[in-house]
C-alpha cells in the first residue's frame, strides 16, 4: 500500500508522553487557534506553519530541519519555539519574497480546527505525496472534506501570475498537466485514499478534539483554484487565451477562477468545484 495515514499506539504514547509534553501542547495551542496544521503520514505527523514544515514528529521524538535554523538570527526576547516559527517565516521571505500562494492558502488551513470559526467544509491535509505509481514525489496542495456529504476532494492552488497559469498565446499551460496527473493518482488508489483518510481522522479527533465522521467519497478528477485572477476589463489577450485554455481542457466544473482581492470560504471554493 503507497498511501498511508496512520500513527500507532507506541507514537502516540511518546506524543503524550512527559518527554514531549511541553513541545506538544505548544503546538496543540497553536492548532486550536488556527496557526499550525498537523499533517499525519506513515507513522509521523509534520506540523506546518506559514508554508513550512515547523516540526516533524517521528520515531518517538521532534525534530527540525536544520536548513531552516540559519534564518533568522536567534532573539533573546523569544522562546526557542517562537524563535522557530519566525526561523520558518524568515526562510519563505528570504527565499521566496511576497509568496502569495502559500500565503493565501495558508488562511484557510486553520479551519480544520479553529473553534473560532465554523465551517462545512474543511482543509483535511496538505502539502500531499500520493506515492502511488503516477506522480510519485509531486505534491498535491490541499485535500477539502465536506462533513455534510462525506465527500473529500483534491486541489491544487495557483496565482494567476504563475508561469504555469498565465501563458502567451499558442502555449499549454502546464498546469493542465499537472492537475491531470493528480486526477490520475487518485483514480489509481481511490479506495486505498478514502480508507487512509478515515485512519487520519481518528487520529486527529483522538489528539485534537475534534469529532468528524470517515469520509464515504473522493471526488474526482482533481480540482484547481487559481488566485488573484485580474478583473475582466483588465485582461489581456494571453490571459484570456489561458483561462479559456485551462477551463476546456479541465472542465468548467473543475476549476474556479478568484478575482483579485477575493478571498474565498472553504465553503465557497467547495460549492464553486462540486457543482
Amino acid at each position: 500500500m503507497s498511501f498511508i495515514r496512520s500513527l500507532d499506539e507506541k507514537q502516540i504514547s511518546a506524543l503524550l508522553g512527559d518527554k514531549n509534553t511541553e513541545l506538544f501542547n505548544l503546538l496543540k495551542k497553536d492548532i486550536l487557534s488556527g496557526v499550525v496544521f498537523p499533517a499525519i503520514r506513515k507513522n509521523e505527523i509534520y506540523f506546518y506553519y506559514e508554508g513550512g514544515c515547523l516540526y516533524k514528529f517521528s520515531n518517538g521524538k521532534f525534530s527540525r530541519d536544520k536548513n531552516f535554523e540559519k534564518y533568522g538570527c536567534e532573539d533573546g526576547n523569544l522562546s526557542p519555539y517562537e524563535n522557530a516559527k519566525k526561523q520558518v517565516v524568515s526562510k519563505f521571505t528570504s527565499t521566496k519574497g511576497n509568496d502569495k500562494e502559500r500565503r493565501l492558502l495558508n488562511a484557510l488551513y486553520g479551519l480544520t480546527f479553529n473553534r473560532k470559526h465554523f465551517f462545512d467544509t474543511v482543509v483535511l491535509d496538505i502539502e500531499v505525496n500520493l506515492n502511488g505509481n503516477i506522480g510519485a514525489g509531486k505534491k498535491c496542495d490541499l485535500v477539502l472534506y465536506n462533513l455534510p456529504s462525506g465527500e473529500i476532494m483534491f486541489v491544487e492552488g495557483k496565482v494567476f501570475s504563475d508561469r504555469r497559469v498565465n501563458v502567451k498565446c499558442g502555449s499549454l499551460p502546464k498546469v493542465i498537466e499537472q492537475v491531470n496527473m493528480y486526477s490520475s493518482a487518485i483514480a489509481e488508489q481511490a479506495q486505498t485514499i478514502i480508507s487512509q483518510y478515515a485512519n487520519h481522522i481518528e487520529i486527529i479527533n483522538r489528539l485534537f478534539g475534534t469529532q468528524y465522521p470517515a469520509p464515504k467519497k473522493l471526488v474526482q478528477p482533481a480540482k484547481l483554484l487559481v488566485y488573484e485572477t485580474p478583473l475582466t476589463v483588465n485582461l489581456t489577450e494571453n490571459n484570456s487565451y489561458s483561462i479559456d485554455t485551462v477551463t476546456s481542457s479541465l472542465g468548467t466544473n473543475n476549476v474556479v477562477f478568484v478575482k483579485k482581492e477575493e478571498r474565498p470560504s472553504t465553503d465557497e471554493i467547495w460549492n464553486s468545484l462540486c457543482k
